[in-house]
């Protein structure tokens, strides 16, 4: 059955380990068997072993840059596939590199190794306040970040004296959907921590771990936000979840969100663009969705 996976993403300095700490330690023995990936850009890895020193939980440590460049992309396919399967958790966490570009998440869950066996449960990635506006050499991998977040999470509050709302704003225009916690002196929220995946209704644990997987739909092609909806309602329910960016008909581009058949469509002020969503559900092995998602823009 498929494994789910939570990234967790930042922003050098952002307090990503700190967070994944707090998440152990909120949500010990409430998430039965977890295990833990670390990438790091060095070759030493003092957080890796900080936590090996706490906490009782098989670790995977990838200390070769940042696993979504496609110069290593293969090689952490096959270690994430072997680990996952000696392991066998319930959970994956992963902390990705503070320099990551994770616009890429989607092509590690789209490998035919991985699909059926990992998906993408939940995107995490906090922002560090006082900070958030200081690196402009690397302002794009931040931005994309953000892009890829189902939660944001804003830290050292504490210490940030300007507008928490224009901060928030900001975000939005990156991010319309994403959903924001606070954190003071380090501290997160509980409430943020133990917020229970939106994926799959209550009646579908009884059977355990639902068998998913992730394919990405990727087009330059322009589409009619009509076709789109049609193309989501072909499905027929086997999308559990969508998430991504559609270039649509009108010249605009958009930020596609789906939850089984609650559909939010949010139009940016960006033009054109290529389509990129990511599709979570147990689908048809004999239907290929890129070619149907391309015929849809024809319509």
């Amino acid at each position: 059955m498929s494994i789910p996976l939570q990234l967790i993403t930042g922003f050098l300095g952002s307090g990503k380990t700190t967070f994944l700490r707090q998440y152990l330690h909120a949500t010990a023995g409430g998430l039965g068997e977890v295990a833990i990936i670390q990438n790091e850009f060095s070759p030493v890895n003092m957080d890796g072993q900080s936590l090996k020193n706490d906490f009782q939980y098989e670790m995977l440590e990838v200390n070769i840059g940042s696993v979504f460049c496609v110069c290593l992309l293969g090689s952490f396919i096959d270690s994430l596939r072997a680990f996952a399967e000696t392991v066998k958790p319930d959970l994956l966490l992963m902390e990705a590199s503070g320099l990551s570009d994770t616009l890429g998440v989607g092509q590690v869950f789209q490998s035919q190794k991985l699909r059926g066996k990992i998906y993408l449960d939940k995107v995490w990635c906090l922002v560090d306040a006082l900070h958030f506006n200081r690196a402009s050499a690397l302002r794009l991998r931040l931005e994309h970040q953000i892009r890829s977040a189902d939660i944001v999470v804003l830290t050292k509050m504490d210490l940030y004296e300007g507008s928490v709302e224009k901060i928030k704003a900001e975000i939005r225009t990156l991010n319309p959907f994403a959903t924001f916690v606070q954190a003071d002196h380090g501290h997160i929220p509980e409430y943020g921590l133990k917020g229970k995946p939106r994926f799959f209704p209550a009646e579908s644990q009884a059977g355990g771990r639902p068998d998913v997987e992730s394919v990405v739909i990727r087009s330059s092609r322009a589409i009619r936000k009509e076709a789109l909806i049609g193309f989501l309602k072909g499905l027929n329910g086997q999308c559990i979840r969508a998430k991504g960016y559609v270039r649509l008909f009108s010249g605009k581009r958009a930020f596609l969100q789906t939850v089984f058949d609650q559909v939010e469509l949010s139009e940016l002020e960006e033009q054109q663009d290529s389509t990129e969503l990511v599709l979570i559900g147990n689908f048809n092995k004999n239907t290929n969705l890129q070619v149907s998602f391309d015929e849809h823009c024809r319509l």
